[in-house]
C-alpha cells in the first residue's frame, strides 16, 4: 500500500476509535493503522470535560488517552468530509485509502431551535468548550448568571458544578419532568424535585429567542421570561457526527457485529452507530464506556471477518454510566430501548432503581438513583445478554 493507504483506517479518535486502536494492537494486528483525529488537542478523556477541564482542575493534556504511537498507531490530524468506495476525504483534499474502515466520529451537540440565536451561546461537549466557557466567564464563576438550556445529564451535570461553584443558575427543560423516559418517572421526579432546589428551573418550556454579546446575553422563554445571563450554555443532548457521510443525519445503521448495513468493509461504533433493537426499532447509545466497549468489540469483529480471529459474538451493552447531580449519585447499566417498559423499586439507604425490559420481559438495563451497588449488580447479570 502507498504512504495514504491503510489496513485499517479509523475515523475519530474518541472513545471508540481509540479503543479500536488499542484492541487490534493488543489482538496481535500487525498491519497498518491509522487514525483521524479533528480535534486541537490530543485524544483525551471526554467525561472529564465537565468533571475536571470546565471546574478547571485538568487541562485537556492532563485528560489524553494514552498515546497511540506507542502502538504503531499513526494519527492524522484533519477532519473526513466525504466518504467513497474504501476512500476517505478530508478537509485540506487529502485522500485516505482503507481495506477496512471503522467509523467512530461519535455525536456533536444538537443545535438549537430559535430565532435570533447568535454568538455567546456556549455547547459543552469538547475540551475546547470547556475551555471557551472558562476564557469567557473568567477566573471564576463566583455570582455568575448562568443559563443552562437542556436538563439532559450532561446538562444537569454542568449546572450541578455550576452551583457549586457559586453561580446563579437558571435550568430550562422542555420537559415537566426531564429524562422521564431515561430515567423512569419516579427517579426524574427526584432529579426534577432537586433541579427546582438548588436551580432557578424554567421546566415545560422553550426557547424563543436569544439575544448574545461578547459580555453575555438575554434568554426570552415561550411563557414571556427574559433571563438575562453572563454564560449560555446549550446541553440539548447530541446527534450523530455523520454530515460528512449522509446528508439526512441518520445514525449509521449496524448488525449484531457493527458492521454497516449499507457501507461494504466498515464498521461503525460509538455515538455514530445505530443499533438494532429486539423489536426492530433502531437507537443510540452516547456513554463513554459503552463507546469504549463497542470500539473494541468492533474491532474484534473486523479481527474475525477479516483475519480469522475469534468470533466475539453479538454486541451486548452492559457499560454504564455515573453522574453526580447536587450531591446525589445517578448511574446505569445496559440500555433503554425505545420502547422498553420501566418498573422502579426502593432499594437499602432510600435510593431508587428503574428496571427497563424488552417486550418478552427480559431486563435490558437500569438506572439508580443512590443505588450504585444494585447497578453494579444488574451490570454483572446483562452481560449474559437480553
Amino acid at each position: 500500500m502507498d504512504k495514504t493507504s491503510s489496513d485499517v483506517l479509523i475515523v475519530g479518535a474518541g472513545a471508540a476509535g481509540h479503543s479500536a486502536a488499542v484492541t487490534l494492537r493488543r489482538s496481535g494486528f500487525d498491519g497498518s493503522i491509522r487514525i483521524v483525529h479533528a480535534e486541537p488537542f490530543a485524544p483525551y478523556n471526554r467525561t472529564l470535560v465537565t468533571k475536571g477541564i470546565l471546574r478547571g482542575l485538568l487541562t485537556p493534556e492532563q485528560s489524553a488517552l494514552p498515546a497511540l504511537d506507542s502502538i504503531d498507531v499513526e494519527t492524522i490530524p484533519g477532519s473526513a468530509v466525504g466518504m467513497e468506495e474504501r476512500g476517505i476525504l478530508l478537509h485540506d483534499g487529502r485522500r485516505l485509502i482503507f481495506a477496512t474502515a471503522v467509523v467512530a466520529t461519535g455525536a456533536a451537540p444538537r443545535p438549537l431551535q430559535a430565532t435570533g440565536v447568535s454568538e455567546g451561546v456556549f455547547t459543552l461537549h469538547s475540551a475546547s468548550d470547556a475551555l471557551r466557557i472558562r476564557g469567557h466567564a473568567g477566573p471564576t464563576f463566583e455570582r455568575r448568571v448562568v443559563t443552562v438550556l437542556g436538563a439532559g445529564l450532561v446538562g444537569a451535570e454542568a449546572a450541578s458544578y455550576l452551583v457549586s461553584a457559586g453561580a446563579r443558575v437558571h435550568l430550562v427543560a422542555r420537559s415537566e419532568i426531564p429524562l422521564a423516559h431515561s430515567l423512569g418517572l419516579p427517579i426524574a421526579t427526584r432529579l426534577r424535585d432537586l433541579h427546582a432546589a438548588h436551580t432557578e428551573f424554567h421546566p415545560g418550556r422553550t426557547v424563543r429567542s436569544i439575544s448574545a454579546s461578547g459580555s453575555g446575553g438575554d434568554v426570552l422563554l415561550d411563557d414571556g421570561t427574559s433571563v438575562s445571563s453572563d454564560v449560555i450554555v446549550l446541553a440539548h443532548g447530541t446527534v450523530p457526527a455523520v454530515s460528512w457521510i449522509r446528508s439526512d443525519g441518520a445514525a449509521i445503521e449496524v448488525d449484531d457485529r457493527l458492521r454497516a448495513r449499507t457501507i461494504p468493509a466498515v464498521y461503525a461504533a460509538g455515538g455514530v452507530a445505530a443499533h438494532v433493537g429486539p423489536d426492530g426499532s433502531l437507537y443510540r447509545m452516547d456513554h463513554w464506556d459503552d463507546a469504549v466497549a463497542q470500539g473494541a468489540h468492533a474491532a474484534r469483529a473486523l479481527l474475525h471477518d477479516l483475519h480469522g480471529g475469534d468470533d466475539p459474538g453479538p454486541y451486548r451493552h452492559v457499560s454504564g454510566f455515573t453522574v453526580n447531580v447536587h450531591g446525589v449519585t445517578l448511574s446505569g447499566a445496559g440500555v433503554v430501548l425505545p420502547q422498553a417498559t420501566a418498573e422502579t423499586t426502593s432499594s437499602a439507604g432510600g435510593g431508587l432503581v428503574s428496571t427497563f425490559r424488552t417486550a418478552d420481559g427480559k431486563r435490558a438495563g437500569a438506572v439508580g438513583w443512590s443505588a450504585a451497588r444494585e447497578i453494579l449488580a444488574v451490570k454483572h447479570e446483562l452481560a449474559g445478554g437480553f
